[in-house]
């Protein structure tokens, strides 16, 4: 495809939309775009950053004004957006998010793609981090901003390209997942869990979602898989190109974990052909210690060296909201993206494992569409269980949501109180940061679980902590 001259993004706010108007803008086009409302950091300022316009609103004259040859819709947008209509109306050519990507990206390159339920923005953070140090210089795309650098993409010369696989739909126009347009040479799988029940009527449907992934991975390409989990397991068992299995049972054997709170982090033995090494990785928890050796495991495949890798995963800084420390003291508080019943558990397991003793006051806000739903509405309670207290945010527009499938959320909290946790419902953010600074003593752990910002309040914390808890 022609490279086009000036691209225009429609809902250019989300984190992967940011990300790819940053890659069109440092390849040489002129990039516009709009969103239904604010802007927030980090993405607002990465814009701006990147002295890229937006408009607030979504309206024909935007488009009209900069004259686009390409237009980008994101799965935000519907048919009936105003600005949607326009396109169409005039012909103008518009693609989705990984139709573009993959088109003016990724398409000469050796595509890795990390796929699953959970873990997928940590562990293609971690491997494109890993390739740059092996100084591969990789093109990446992933859904969270690195700390060090606060950019979620790049784009090089590299032979490969590192890509977060998401399994949601691609846009109104295409309701095939994302990951479908990236055409992996080698993918990591990190689980296969039931999922966005707003798209998948079942679990079945989900599956075959990553069968198709799967199995349009190259003969002479690669799959990294999680042994452990029983999904992932089931579906690379049906892949007939090279493969390598990582976990407590894995091919490459996680033998022991050795958490270490000051750095916050752990220590990795592991095996592979019978031959024992170790690593430091600067994150907490069993999962990430898996997600670091499924990166592990797909770089064995790739053809990279044993003695070269495992020195590479010391300094990694991480991703911007996944297990990110705010404050460490008076209070330590964590803002996490953990919205899945499984991914609560994994947190909090590793935040009670590093820090010991200390009391966790977890706060979560059931944002997604699935999360909201009462489907797991007994996992939730068990994972909270192991929270000293817990905090449950009324998410915004629950009520669209038929009240024979929403999450009961005063049942929860109940459930939770009765496993051991004391726990409350709150209704909304001023309410929550007031309950919070009642709440909080110095050597407490404040977890926040959200798949959003929640308004500032974590940030609010920290201020409230350093000008009043501070001794």
């Amino acid at each position: 495809m022609k490279f086009p001259e000036k691209v225009y993004f429609i809902g250019i706010g989300g984190v992967g939309m940011g990300a790819l108007a940053g890659l069109f803008k440092k390849a040489g086009a002129k990039v516009s775009g709009s969103e239904k409302g604010p802007v927030y950091p980090p993405m607002s300022d990465l814009l701006n950053e990147l002295g890229i316009t937006y408009f607030q609103g979504f309206n024909p004259a935007n488009i009209k004004n900069f004259d686009p040859d390409l237009v980008i819709i994101g799965n935000v947008a519907r048919v009936d957006n105003p600005e949607v209509q326009f396109v169409l109306e005039n012909k103008i050519l518009y693609l989705s998010l990984p139709e573009a990507l993959y088109g003016y990206f990724i398409a000469r390159k050796k595509s890795l793609v990390v796929a699953g339920t959970h873990g997928k923005t940590t562990t293609s953070a971690l491997l494109a981090y890993v390739l740059e140090k092996l100084g591969e210089a990789p093109t990446y795309f992933i859904g969270g901003l690195r700390r060090d650098i606060l950019r979620n993409f790049n784009y090089t010369q590299g032979r490969f390209a590192v890509l977060e696989g998401d399994e949601y739909d691609s846009a109104f126009f295409d309701k095939r997942p994302k990951f479908i347009h990236y055409a992996p040479y080698g993918a990591i799988l990190t689980s296969v869990e039931f999922d966005h029940a707003d798209i998948y009527p079942d679990f079945s449907a989900l599956k075959e979602s990553f069968r198709y992934f799967l199995s349009v991975i190259p003969s002479n390409g690669f799959l990294s898989y999680a042994a452990d989990d029983e999904g992932a397991s089931e579906l690379a068992a049906l892949f007939s190109g090279p493969k390598i299995s990582y976990g407590k049972k894995g091919d490459l054997k996680l033998i022991k974990r050795e958490p270490t709170s000051t750095p916050p982090g752990q220590w990795l033995t592991f095996s592979f052909n019978q031959q024992e090494d170790k690593f430091f990785l600067p994150l907490i928890g069993e999962h990430n210690a898996l997600n670091a050796l499924g990166v592990y495991g797909l770089l064995l495949g790739l053809g990279f060296r044993r003695e070269n890798l495992k020195n590479t995963f010391a300094d990694f800084p991480g991703t911007k909201r996944r297990q990110e420390i705010l404050l460490e003291e008076p209070v330590t508080i964590i803002d996490d993206f953990a919205h899945h019943p499984t991914a609560v558990s994994a947190t909090t397991k590793a935040v009670k494992e590093t820090w010991p003793g200390r009391r966790l006051i977890a706060v979560f806000e059931p944002r997604t569409n699935t999360s909201r739903r009462k489907i797991f509405q007994k996992d939730y309670a068990i994972a909270f269980s192991i929270a000293d207290v817990v905090f449950i945010k009324v998410p915004a527009d629950i009520e669209k949501v038929p009240p024979e499938d929403r999450l009961n959320l005063k049942e929860l909290a109940q459930e939770i109180t009765s496993l051991g946790a004391s726990a409350s419902v709150i209704a909304d953010y001023p309410e929550l940061l007031k309950a919070l600074k009642e709440e909080i003593s110095p050597g407490d752990i404040v977890l926040f679980m959200s798949n959003a910002a929640l308004a500032n309040i974590p940030e609010e914390l920290v201020k409230f902590c350093q000008e009043n808890l501070m001794t």
